[in-house]
C-alpha cells in the first residue's frame, strides 16, 4: 500500500516538477536575452527544444534572432512555432 501512495506521488509531482523547470528555463533565457546576452539565451532555449519542442521556446528564438538581426535563422523559429500553433503567427493577415 505504501508502495502504491509513493508511486502516485511521483507520478503526480513529476509532470508538475518538469512544468517548472521547462519555465524556470524560459525565465533564465529571457532574463539573459534583456540584459543583452543575447548568445546565450539562445544557446539555452536551442538546447531546450533539442528535448522538448515548445512553441514558446521557438517564438522566444524567433524573436531573439530578430533581435540579431538574422532574419531568415528568426523566420525559421516563428514557422516553427506557427506550425505548432496558429496564434503564433509571425504575420497577420487581413481579409476583405
Amino acid at each position: 500500500m505504501k508502495t502504491a501512495a509513493l508511486v502516485m506521488a511521483v507520478l503526480i509531482v513529476m509532470p508538475l516538477s518538469t512544468g517548472f523547470a521547462n519555465e524556470l528555463s524560459l525565465d533564465k533565457a529571457y532574463s539573459l536575452l534583456y540584459q543583452g546576452k543575447i548568445n546565450e539565451a539562445i544557446s539555452l532555449v536551442e538546447e531546450y527544444v533539442e528535448d522538448r519542442p515548445d512553441v514558446r521556446a521557438y517564438y522566444f528564438l524567433g524573436y531573439a534572432y530578430y533581435e540579431k538581426q538574422d532574419m531568415e535563422v528568426s523566420m525559421k523559429y516563428f514557422k516553427e512555432a506557427y506550425k505548432m500553433k496558429s496564434f503564433y503567427s509571425p504575420s497577420k493577415s487581413k481579409k476583405h
